[in-house]
């Protein structure tokens, strides 16, 4: 009777112990090991003080004569990243590098698109699916190799010299973006029903590769063509078997399915939100799933629901407001006393009593509580500017004051955060909401500082587009002599921006 195998134990799977291979790993498409296999490093020695070591030959004053001589290994992506934690024999499988950064997905990218990481993170939740569909495994393996490769960039962007091993990643990360849309686009040439998870989560994480590679333009490329898909997969599902999607390749589980589905809708609302209006395209539409608030472990920026309708509201009155406005002064004058109902409404919001009740105090200390709610009250302030912003932007100007009060608020909001990492890269869209009002030079040094840090904590290169149109926008305003950046910066947003 053979022992029980390697490949069931590394799994904390029971070997049957039948017979080789074992009937378990058979069926799981394993390869069955009875040990342990080798594993090849480059170097000396697999740990200690010669790890990482090698021997080089060097030419001598005789060319019958050769000395040895030690040299420390080139540089590689490794050296700064995490090990190889994810041990499912499925990916050991796959060659070094999807590893490596299959596991880099999960140990950094996964907590970087959620506002708590945790046991739940539904991004970590696609690993299983990507070993199993190579259009999904392209599309993260492309996430992670460019957001190392952005690690070796600077906020001011002002290194001329990178090192290779970033280099290096931003080739890969060009590689697997490159594989990812090419096995997309082979799927959507024969779509199906059961593709549809699948293709719906690769299609978000590639929206999230065009935040760390500008958050201009391309992601609305992506929305648009996930909003077409909808639809599609929609008409593809015969009458009487809507959703039962089941044993197909794409199936996931609902919770991710949902978690999906508000995110596409998350994107719509703030992306939509700094567009120029005469560039938008159609309304948001629905997606399945993205209805009530979500809770704040599986959140993606801590933004409120209420908010981030309100939000989506001074939006569409921004579009709508300027479409009537040459044609039916009744009609606008009702879409800005809308706004102004909305504005109220917007303020009445209590975001301590939001926090307490997405933080039970059973479970959270009043720290938790209140960082959240400062969280809250950035998009509650921001919000309300923006609000403005769409009425000033129309012509219907708001006391100045009020405005400036709203700003230092935020301002402040901010600024409670700092200690906070974990939240603190979520304000990327309030800070440039607060940064299109600031016409003093050390509230523009606040925002800039503030930019910064967030770049720390994301390396997402959209943080520093956002600064550098604050910039150019202060840079204006300054030789101009004008105090409105709020409403000329709104109108100035002719490109669509997705700054989250």
């Amino acid at each position: 009777m053979p022992k029980a195998c390697w490949t069931c134990r590394s799994r904390t799977v029971r070997c049957d112990e039948s017979r080789v291979p074992c009937l378990k790993c058979e069926k799981a498409g394993l390869e069955c090991r009875d040990k342990k296999p080798l594993r090849w490093v480059q170097g000396v020695a697999v740990r200690g003080k010669m790890r990482g070591w090698l021997y080089e030959s060097t030419p001598a004053k005789s060319e019958t004569v050769k000395s040895m001589r030690l040299q420390p290994k080139q540089a590689t992506p490794r050296e700064n990243s995490p090990l190889f934690a994810l041990q499912d024999p499925l990916i050991q499988n796959l060659d070094r590098s999807t590893r490596y950064y299959i596991d880099y997905y999960s140990e950094r990218i996964c907590k970087l698109y959620i506002l708590h990481d945790s046991d739940e993170n539904p991004f970590r939740g696609l690993v299983p699916y990507a070993l199993e569909d190579q259009l999904l495994l392209k599309s993260i393996t492309a996430l992670a190799a460019r957001h190392y490769a952005n690690t070796g960039q600077s906020f001011d962007q002002t290194d001329l010299i990178v090192p290779s091993r970033y280099g290096n990643a931003n080739l890969q990360a060009l590689h697997f973006k490159a594989q990812a849309i090419v096995t997309l686009g082979e799927k959507l040439a024969k779509p199906e029903p059961c593709m549809k998870d699948t293709v719906m989560a690769t299609i978000l994480l590639l929206i999230f590769i065009e935040l760390l590679e500008s958050g201009l333009d391309g992601w609305n490329f992506h929305l648009q063509g996930a909003r077409s898909l909808t639809r599609l997969y929609r008409s593809l599902i015969q009458p009487g078997n809507q959703g039962d999607t089941r044993n197909g390749s794409g199936d996931m589980e609902q919770d991710i399915r949902s978690f999906l589905a508000r995110q596409y809708s998350l994107i719509d609302t703030l992306g939509a939100a700094l567009s120029h209006p005469k560039s938008l395209h159609e309304l948001s539409t629905s997606y399945d799933g993205a209805v009530g608030q979500e809770s704040i472990v599986r959140s993606f920026l801590g933004c409120p629901e209420f908010l981030l309708k309100s939000i989506n509201f001074f939006s569409n009155q921004r579009r709508v407001i300027g479409e009537l406005a040459s044609h039916d002064d009744i009609a606008v004058q009702a879409h800005i006393q809308d706004t102004l109902t909305m504005l109220d409404l917007t303020q009445n919001f209590n975001s301590f009593k939001w926090a307490s009740e997405s933080h039970p105090s059973s479970v959270s200390s009043p720290g938790e509580i209140n960082s959240l709610s400062k969280l809250s009250e950035s998009y509650k302030v921001a919000a309300l500017l923006y609000g403005r912003q769409v009425l000033g932007s129309v012509g219907t100007q708001l006391a100045t004051l009020e405005d400036e009060e709203l700003v230092s608020q935020l301002l402040g909001c901010i600024d409670a955060l700092k200690g906070d990492g974990t939240l603190f890269k979520c304000l990327l869209w309030p800070t440039f909401v607060a940064g299109l009002h600031c016409f003093d030079q050390d509230q523009q040094a606040f925002v800039s500082d503030s930019l910064r840090m967030i770049w720390d904590l994301t390396n997402c290169l959209n943080v520093i587009n956002a600064s550098n149109i604050l910039k150019d926008l202060w840079e204006r305003g300054r030789a101009s002599g004008s105090q409105c950046q709020g409403t000329s910066g709104l109108v100035g947003l002719e490109r669509h921006w997705l700054l989250i």
